[in-house]
C-alpha cells in the first residue's frame, strides 16, 4: 500500500522508520523501504485485509501518481463487511483498477460487480507474447477511420488478452508502454472495437469527470461502424 494513517489520522507514505496503521482494518503497518521495490506499507506477515490486493509495482505507482492522492487507495466494504480497496475512486464513484498480475476472468467479473462503475487498465507488458500478439493482430486488420480516429474491428479470440478481458462488458485499456493505451470500449457479437487513446487524455477526462470516447456501431443487421459517441 502507498498510504497508511499516522497517529493523528493523516495519510502518510512509507519512509524508513515510519509508523502507521492500515486505513482499512486499523492494523499496525510496516514501512518497507528497500532498493528492489517501490517504498510501501505492508501488513505484518503475509496477510492483507483486502484479499483482492496485489503487490504494487512501479507500473502501478506511475499510473496512480497521475491522480490526486485522496482518490488513491479508497477503502469500502461489501454487504458482508468484507473490505476492498480501490486503486482510484473518483468523487462520482467511478473506480479505475490497474491490473498487473494474472487474474481469473470470474474474479474480474466479481470485482467489477462490486465496484459497479469501473474501468480496468491492464499491464500489457507482463507477458512478452501479449505485445507480439497485439501487434500481429493490428497488422492483419485494416482500420476504419471515424472522427479522426482509427478503429480496429477484431475477432474476440485473436489474442490471449482479448480472450481474458474482451467479454467483460466494461471499458478496458491495454497498456503496452508508450504514450497511448489500446482502448476497448465496445463489443458486438464476436467483434471487439479497439482504438489508440493518449494516456494523458485518459487521465484528463477521468480527473475532470468527463466521459471517454466510445465506439458506436450500427444495428446488427447493418454492417460497419457509424460513429463514436460519449459514454
Amino acid at each position: 500500500m502507498r498510504f497508511a494513517l499516522s497517529d493523528n489520522s493523516n495519510r502518510i507514505e512509507a519512509t524508513p522508520g515510519a509508523r502507521g496503521t492500515c486505513p482499512g482494518c486499523g492494523a499496525v503497518m510496516t514501512a518497507r523501504c528497500g532498493t528492489k521495490k517501490v517504498w510501501h506499507w505492508a501488513h505484518k506477515g503475509r496477510d492483507h485485509c483486502d484479499h483482492w490486493w496485489e503487490n504494487e509495482t512501479e507500473w502501478h505507482r506511475a499510473w496512480k501518481n497521475q491522480f490526486q492522492t485522496d482518490w488513491q487507495e479508497v477503502p469500502a466494504r461489501d454487504e458482508a463487511g468484507e473490505l476492498h480497496i480501490a486503486d482510484i475512486k473518483t468523487p462520482s464513484g467511478l473506480v479505475v483498477e490497474f491490473q498487473h498480475s494474472a487474474i481469473k476472468p470470474d474474479e474480474v467479473a466479481k470485482r467489477s460487480m462490486f465496484y459497479g462503475s469501473v474501468i480496468w487498465i491492464v499491464d500489457g507488458g507482463r507477458r512478452p507474447t501479449d505485445r507480439t500478439q497485439y501487434e500481429r493482430m493490428l497488422a492483419s486488420n485494416y482500420p476504419q477511420r471515424f472522427d479522426g480516429v482509427d478503429i480496429y474491428t477484431v475477432y474476440y479470440r485473436e489474442t490471449r488478452l482479448l480472450q481474458e478481458w474482451g467479454s467483460l462488458g466494461r471499458i478496458i485499456g491495454f497498456d503496452f508502454g508508450g504514450e497511448n493505451i489500446c482502448l476497448l470500449t465496445a463489443a458486438q457479437n464476436m467483434s471487439r472495437y479497439l482504438h489508440h487513446f493518449p494516456k494523458s487524455e485518459f487521465v484528463r477526462l477521468i480527473s475532470n469527470g468527463e466521459p471517454l470516447p466510445k465506439v458506436q456501431f450500427q444495428q446488427p443487421r447493418q454492417r460497419g461502424l457509424r460513429r463514436r459517441r460519449r459514454l
